[in-house]
């Protein structure tokens, strides 16, 4: 049965709210959308939410409570995906299973992804909880059962530090656009000694009761709408301090404790008569509050009237827009232009360099997400920062402007006026704690730059210790003293995790030099990071299946079943060295195969002529028919085996299933027809319509063999689109792209598509901008990255195929796919040392089960790749071990592989001969030598056509959507195809072609001929 893929996007909605402090909330709604393929919305909808929110001085714990309703017939995966505020990092994940909530538990981030994949395919309730790209988090959930409910809970814990108004603020974003069937808002205020009171609240019912000290909220509502947000005004005293401590059975503490400054006057920043403004114009920065950013401009130039500004742009290149003068505050011209800006392409912040905008001091407004590029820049000055999106990489930016001496300003929760002020004074220090033998561990670390009113955390060495001082300064005074009491907290709020963010924010700056330590961390202490997931299993006996401590509930199952060893752990696939070999000595036992040449004889004359139904067809219609596509069984990631069709009894097509896989099916193939050379069946069924003189493989060739001389022809890529016909009709195409866009913003073919459109036009800077785009669509998918660089590829630009590459490794270092296609453009670089140990390293790393029947068949491709680079470069192989066995001299006339971008999905390669037969998934070996490496029907691929010595005459190429099990769609699937003449002779030849495949709407299509004559 077909499955119908579905995509969960996140609707991100930006809601301005005006407070008392000129803060604007800017954060967006953790809301799922169901985008199905013929267009109809709200198939999955959030029924139920229940927010509870726990308020204890400085600190806030937020835990949110949704149940999603899946409205269709089929079972869904979902996918959902929000920011969290700067320093703030997800601390506490639940799903329902069976329905009651289990709490999830930390685990490495590649192995979570790994488990979760594993468990997915056998059907069953796991769930996922990662950090992505920025200071963004990704929930995936399976499955939404058809026509059933999924509940899903989020914790998370803040600091909430004091404003300039001398208020704390607490914001939590509710302007959900779709009624919510009930919903639920419980707000506690612990031990406060100023009532607490709303700037903007959801309703206008919502008011504070006192109980002693404490002060609650409650919101019941149905069919609740709101287009207001929750904002919490918590007064303090003017020069308050605070402290918190727990502690832990060591006699040790864990501490917070917030702090204000205000008898050192900060220095003031003198800009002088010049700036240069770095403006990010790519496509992810449509999210920023734009005008916010203007704001502070215009705050910036009432303040600093008259300036001569330089202008840069930033996208995947970075250009000077202009110079601009401010004369008197007046910055109109300037403000317009950045108006006029128009967003497009990715981001490379590696192209930021010094000479292109001159500047004593640079401000960079943009989000910290460097798509396209690393994201370090070189600049001589000071660097100040500024994003007003709450999807912002915080870490780049704060890395970026302690390491150019300047700051990160945060417009997401700050007024305009308190921005400012941090942007234009020079930055107090942390200094440290007086009392410093007897704490540890504290954060941030001594020598930090700081606010006014700031927080620390760290470790008390004994018990006793009721009072710290904490120091800061500016660098040129004394330091003052601040004397803040130690108060005990009775749990409600964990210091420990809190502790632990703020160390894991401090360590992240420098990541690659602590990423051991930070997922170390993470474990510890239940907190997602870069490299640490939070997973939620659904028995114990996958708990132990996969080496994973489950929650406190299993515990006692989990112990038990391991002391009485009933459930193996999972035997993890040690590598793929045996298979390799024997593929190799099936690869070298198929070169050596002599396939004799047959004569065909003529058929006896029918007296009655009776079309066969296919003649007949083309008789009455004139047209001929177009062969059927034989049907199979939906793609699973199970292991690829041998297709053979079959009819069943309703009279339809179908794949009966061999135990053994295309490539020793081929090998088998080739040695029958090797031996029955001579049987007339072979001859009947396998006769070639040519007559050639000799042998056209083996070792011996015929003279007028070696005169024919193979070419390659790629297709024209049909612009039938109907965006496509408005671009080729316009005399600005570029302009009439920007406008059409909106219509198809998530829709990735369409900037394919268009950026294929100016490549053939000679445009290239044009194509490279639209096509980088794409990875600006959705934070971290890989499958989007794929697609850019296999078209990357196409186009010869390796370099930038190489950081796309890399990226995928890094998110999916656990597929074999990853390693190939990074070893491979490392290959095109000619790096053939580093390709080499890539793809060699992918036959000797392990795999899970799941994962090694998914790919099993693909060291067939990776010999043949291995042996390609010894052959070409012998200094490569002379420093990179190979295994022997595995060396082999394999040169072939035609070889083709394809490449698809989607999990769960069988795409397939048929290759068409001269006699027209096609060798294909049921037809892996054919009469004059084609061998077809495995039908993958799990995804990604690769599959391979070899064929050693060509007839002369045409080959077709095609590739065919066969079938989705995707539970989510990332839209058609993008395929790329390597096709190459004399493979491995030293007289190799390449050409690459990159399609989008829609299984509505072409399901099989030509990519390309192979002409020998």
């Amino acid at each position: 049965m077909k499955k119908i893929i579905v995509a969960l996007f996140i609707i991100l909605v930006f809601s301005n709210v005006d407070t008392k402090s000129q803060i604007k909330t800017t954060r967006e709604i953790p809301s799922l959308r169901i985008k199905n393929d013929d267009g109809q919305q709200n198939k999955v909808m959030l029924a139920d939410l229940k927010v509870d929110v726990a308020i204890f001085g400085n600190m806030a714990k937020t835990t949110m409570t949704m149940v999603f309703d899946n409205k269709t017939n089929r079972d869904l995966e979902g996918e959902l995906t929000f920011p969290m505020p700067e320093g703030v990092s997800v601390s506490g994940y639940a799903l329902d299973i069976n329905g009651k909530l289990r709490q999830a538990v930390p685990v490495d981030k590649n192995k979570g992804t790994e488990v979760f994949e594993s468990i997915e395919t056998r059907r069953v309730d796991p769930g996922l909880l990662e950090k992505v790209e920025g200071n963004n988090f990704r929930t995936r959930i399976y499955p939404l059962p058809a026509n059933g409910k999924r509940t899903v809970q989020i914790s998370y814990s803040e600091n909430l530090t004091t404003a300039s108004d001398q208020a704390r603020y607490y914001h939590l974003p509710l302007n959900y656009t779709s009624p919510i069937e009930n919903f639920t808002l419980d707000i506690h205020v612990f031990q406060d000694t100023h009532k607490p009171d709303f700037t903007e609240k959801p309703d206008g019912s919502l008011a504070f009761s006192q109980h002693n000290s404490n002060y609650t909220a409650s919101l019941h509502k149905q069919q609740f709408k709101s287009q207001r947000n929750l904002v919490i005004q918590l007064p303090t005293d003017n020069k308050e301090t605070s402290g918190l401590f727990q502690a832990n059975n060591d006699n040790t503490f864990y501490f917070l404790a917030n702090a204000s400054v205000n008898s050192i006057k900060p220095a003031q920043k003198k800009w002088g008569h010049s700036i240069g403004i770095i403006w990010d114009r790519s496509l992810s920065s449509k999210n920023r509050d734009i005008e916010k950013e203007l704001a502070l401009l215009d705050l910036f130039f009432k303040e600093n009237p008259n300036m001569t500004v330089d202008l840069g742009l930033l996208d995947i290149r970075f250009v000077k827009g202009h110079t601009f003068q401010v004369s008197q505050g007046n910055w109109n011209d300037l403000k317009n232009y950045i108006k006029g800006i128009n967003y497009d392409g990715g981001t490379d912040y590696s192209q930021i360099k010094a000479g292109v905008i001159k500047a004593s001091n640079y401000l960079l407004f943009s989000d910290g997400l460097s798509t396209f590029g690393q994201s370090k820049m070189s600049l001589d000055n000071p660097v100040y920062c500024i994003t007003s999106s709450s999807g912002s990489d915080y870490g780049v930016l704060k890395q970026i402007a302690q390491k150019h001496i300047g700051k990160m300003i945060n417009l997401v929760n700050t007024s305009i006026t308190e921005a400012y002020h941090n942007l234009n004074t020079i930055n107090l220090i942390y200094l440290g704690i007086k009392e410093k033998n007897d704490f540890e561990e504290v954060y941030p670390q001594k020598g930090t730059p700081i606010q006014a009113n700031f927080s620390i955390a760290g470790l008390g060495k004994h018990s006793g210790m009721k009072q710290l001082t904490v120091l800061v300064g500016d660098g040129q005074q004394a330091p003052q003293e601040i004397s803040i009491a130690l108060q005990p907290d009775h749990g409600e709020i964990d210091l420990q995790q809190i502790w632990a963010q703020k160390k894991i924010e401090a360590l992240d700056l420098q990541y690659e030099d602590n990423r051991e330590e930070i997922e170390t961390l993470g474990k510890q202490f239940g907190i997602v990071t870069r490299n640490t997931s939070l997973i939620v299993l659904e028995t114990g006996e996958d708990y132990i299946r996969y080496a994973i401590t489950p929650p406190a509930e299993l515990l006692p199952e989990f112990n038990r079943l391991i002391k009485e060893e009933r459930i193996a752990k999972e035997e993890r696939v040690a590598d793929l060295l045996d298979q390799a070999q024997d593929i190799t000595q099936q690869l070298q036992s198929w070169w050596n195969t002599d396939f004799q040449q047959k004569k065909k004889y003529p058929k006896r004359k029918r007296l009655v002529r009776i079309p066969e139904p296919a003649v007949a067809e083309e008789m009455a219609t004139g047209v001929a028919p177009v062969t059927p596509i034989p049907s199979r069984p939906s793609a699973s990631p199970a292991a690829p085996t041998l297709a053979l069709e079959s009819r069943s009894s309703d009279g339809t097509s179908a794949k009966s299933i061999s135990a053994t896989g295309n490539s020793s099916t081929a090998h088998t193939a080739t040695s029958e027809l090797a031996k029955a050379a001579a049987s007339e069946d072979v001859l009947q069924e396998f006769a070639v319509v040519q007559s050639l003189e000799g042998r056209v493989a083996g070792l011996q060739t015929p003279s007028g063999i070696n005169n024919i001389r193979g070419k390659i022809s790629i297709p024209e890529i049909k612009e039938d689109q109907a965006y496509l016909q408005d671009l080729i009709q316009s005399k600005d195409p570029y302009k009439s792209y920007l406008q059409l866009r909106d219509q198809y913003m998530g829709t990735p073919t369409f900037y394919f598509d268009v950026a294929n459109f100016f490549f053939k036009r000679g445009d290239r800077d044009k194509a490279l901008l639209i096509l980088s785009a794409l990875a600006d669509l959705q934070i971290e998918n890989t499958d989007l990255y794929k697609t850019i660089s296999y078209k990357l590829r196409e186009w010869g630009d390796y370099d930038n195929a190489l950081f796309i590459t890399a990226k995928v490794l890094k998110w999916r270092p656990m597929d074999p796919q990853s390693h190939r296609d990074y070893a491979l453009v490392l290959q095109d670089k000619g790096m053939f040392k580093e390709a080499l140990e890539q793809l060699y390293g992918i036959l000797t790393q392990s795999y899970s089960p799941e994962a090694a029947d998914r790919d099993d068949g693909i060291e067939e491709t990776l010999v043949m790749e291995i042996n390609n680079i010894i052959k070409a470069n012998k200094a490569a192989s002379s420093t990179v071990t190979v295994n022997k066995k595995l060396i082999a001299d394999l040169p072939v006339d035609i070889r083709v592989v394809i490449n698809w971008n989607s999990q769960n999905t069988d795409i397939d390669l048929w290759v068409t001969d001269p006699n027209q037969e096609k060798c294909f998934y049921s037809n892996p070996a054919t009469a004059i030598g084609g061998r077809l490496s495995n039908d993958f029907t799990g995804g990604y691929g690769p599959e391979q056509f070899l064929l050693k010595k060509a007839l002369k005459g045409k080959y077709k190429i095609e590739v065919d959507f066969f079938n989705d099990g995707s539970l989510t769609l990332a839209g058609p699937a993008a395929v790329m195809a390597e096709i190459y003449t004399y493979y491995s002779s030293g007289k190799q030849e390449r050409k690459i072609v990159t399609i989008y495949l829609d299984r509505d709407k072409e399901r099989n299509i030509g990519i390309g001929e192979f002409s020998f004559q």
